[in-house]
């Protein structure tokens, strides 16, 4: 995955990235609160969410019936998030532009090969040291 750096307003602000050929709004979790990331490809780093809302995963399913893998943007660095589950303990899913790990765990191994829809209130990029921590 080739990320680079397009404009970043700053650690814990609004930064656009090219992931290949798709431009993503995201929230700066890489750039130091003394100096903003470089334009350019990024070395080193990884995507992750939050999602402020409670989502079974019955309605997940439901949300996902033509099984897309896209990020859909919704607005700033809100995306809603159509992927396939790849495994579970963690969860990840495959969004087609990003493979993340999803915040709530789950054991329930039916989950897998499943087709999902995630409400993401928040894209993050962070190194790929923070990639396994729950967002804050």
């Amino acid at each position: 995955m080739d990320v680079r750096m397009e404009h970043t307003e700053g650690r814990g602000k609004t930064a656009e990235v090219w992931i290949d050929d798709e431009l993503l709004i995201v929230c700066d979790n890489v750039s130091t609160a003394e100096a903003r990331l470089g334009l350019g490809v990024i070395e080193d780093v990884a995507f992750r969410y939050m999602t402020d809302e409670a989502v079974s995963w019955d309605n997940a399913i439901a949300a996902n019936t033509m099984q897309l893998r896209q990020l859909v943007p919704e607005s700033g660095w809100r995306y809603f998030g159509y992927g396939r589950v790849e495994s579970i303990m963690p969860v990840v899913i495959d969004f087609g532009t990003v493979v993340m790990t999803d915040p709530n765990w789950s054991t329930d191994e039916s989950l897998v090969g499943k087709f999902v829809c995630m409400p993401i209130d928040r894209l993050e990029l962070v190194t790929k040291q923070e990639e396994d921590y729950p967002a804050m």
